[in-house]
């Protein structure tokens, strides 16, 4: 008598050599020889009928005999494992076993291979999850509504997962929109490194002021207070000031700032010097303590030359971090008010 392996009988009968060797082991195949760890089949073994589908078949013939209510049994007793719901659902096995883990679903085990079974009912409440799914529900509020009992139920948790989907919407245009503003100040930073101009500073309301040494203990009570945590972020929040005269710098804070207009707590009326500003974009590390005398030395010698004259404070912005593995560098927006 020949023999194929277990490898090579899956591949004639097109199934996994896993199964075949189940099918081996559960006595379902007859004349099966086994050496150490290796099944041998006879090689003429017709495939063994897969018992996912006997039943259906048993049914659908009992249903000619008896009508269509048998059939409609035969239906219901029809058994798909995790490849079949892949293959017809489109979810896979870490999907499924995730849904469980959760209580979404509770697929019977197989008697003998305690491989997952799903029945008529499992599917439909695939379908189902899938459905809520596709509305932006996550498994867990799923699990929640499918649980629901009346019908005013779905209404009250329908109209709530469309104002958090709102919210998200809102959240998300916003992060695009400053993203936006980045990426054009970005591509600008690369034209105009290093020119010096005049612009218009924008008024900023000062909601916080602090040492600029002061210890990242304070953050909570000078910076985070100040912030919508959700959708500001700390660098765009902070403004570094220097105060100087003609001999060099005198001294330096840090600013919580706000463009005016937009802060909750715009009652003392301290705003940053605006208006007309020599204005300069530079990169350098975060921790070089250069940048300002560099800065002092590169506007004195444009203010001399063009004989203008500074009201004695420069407002430095972080307006962009890049990071490396040696070093995180940071592209600064300078502005030195003009009298």
């Amino acid at each position: 008598m020949n023999y194929f392996t277990a490898a090579e009988m899956a591949d004639k009968w097109k199934i996994s050599s896993r199964m075949v060797a189940y099918y081996c082991e559960s006595g379902r195949i007859e004349g099966v020889v086994k050496k150490g760890k290796t099944w041998f089949v006879p090689t003429d073994t017709p495939k063994p009928l897969d018992k996912r589908y006997f039943r259906d078949i048993i049914k659908a013939k009992e249903s000619q005999a008896t009508g269509d209510t048998l059939a409609a049994d035969a239906a219901e007793s029809a058994v798909y494992h995790t490849k079949d719901i892949f293959e017809h659902l489109g979810l896979t096995r870490e999907t499924l076993r995730y849904y469980e883990e959760i209580g979404l679903i509770k697929p019977k085990r197989g008697q003998y291979s305690r491989y997952r079974e799903f029945d008529l009912f499992d599917m439909s409440r695939l379908m189902a999850i899938d459905f809520y799914k596709k509305r932006g529900f996550s498994p867990v509020a799923i699990k929640g509504i499918l649980e629901a009992e009346e019908p005013e139920e779905y209404a009250i948790k329908l109209q709530q997962q469309s104002d958090s989907l709102q919210e998200q919407i809102d959240r998300l245009s916003q992060m695009q929109k400053r993203l936006k503003e980045t990426q054009r100040f970005y591509e600008e930073f690369s034209e105009n490194l290093g020119k010096l101009e005049i612009r218009d500073l924008s008024p900023y309301y000062v909601a916080e002021r602090f040492p600029s040494v002061a210890s990242f203990g304070e953050y909570r009570d000078k910076v985070l207070r100040f912030l919508n945590v959700e959708n500001e972020d700390i660098l765009s929040s902070l403004v570094r000031t220097l105060t100087f005269d003609e001999t060099g710098y005198k001294g330096s804070e840090m600013y919580v700032v706000k463009p005016a207009g937009k802060a909750d707590h715009e009652k003392q009326n301290v705003y940053l010097e605006h208006g007309k500003c020599l204005y300069a974009t530079l990169l350098a590390d975060n921790d070089d303590t250069s940048v300002p005398e560099r800065m002092f030395s590169l506007c004195h010698a444009w203010a001399n030359k063009n004989q203008a004259v500074f009201r004695g404070m420069v407002y430095i912005f972080v307006r962009m971090a890049m990071q490396n593995e040696d070093a995180d560098k940071h592209i600064y927006e300078v502005w030195v008010p003009l009298k």
